[in-house]
């Protein structure tokens, strides 16, 4: 089986599975939901790139952090949903966009050393991307600025 088709029966899964308990549990509260966003990883000849699907999602809710050893990148944020958003989902046919904080942790290859002052995160059209270059300089946590793109 090809790599892709695995993907897409792994999303046909994650979709049937979220519509049953959805369908079967709907009368629960959707606030406190948690949710993560679709990812791709790749590796360059420089580093790693890691692109998120953050739609909906300011820059400024975002944090990016590499841990102490440099093995696991942490990327969390908030969706926030407004007040009329709230109201429109009352009579709702189908919900598939999901509201509140996320959190993804990327465990990075055994072989791979960060270089913690080079790694960039860019949001822009709704997509996050962190580019990873290798080498490390120092094993403390540090917090990754953001760059806005607008357009």
């Amino acid at each position: 089986m090809a790599w892709r088709d695995y993907r897409d029966l792994m999303r046909q899964m994650d979709y049937d599975m979220h519509r049953f308990t959805e369908e079967a549990f709907g009368f629960l509260e959707t606030a406190n939901r948690f949710w993560q966003p679709n990812a791709d990883i790749h590796e360059t000849d420089t580093g790693i790139v890691i692109k998120m699907e953050v739609a909906g999602v300011s820059a400024d809710s975002v944090q990016v952090s590499l841990s102490g050893d440099a093995r696991r990148l942490l990327v969390s944020g908030v969706r926030a949903e407004s007040a009329t958003e709230r109201v429109m989902r009352t009579g709702c046919h189908q919900l598939e966009v999901y509201f509140g904080p996320f959190e993804r942790t990327f465990t990075l290859p055994g072989d791979f050393d960060a270089e913690r002052d080079a790694i960039a995160a860019t949001l822009k059209d709704g997509f996050l991307t962190i580019t990873l270059p290798s080498r490390i300089a120092s094993p403390v946590s540090r917090p990754i600025p953001i760059e806005i793109h607008i357009g």
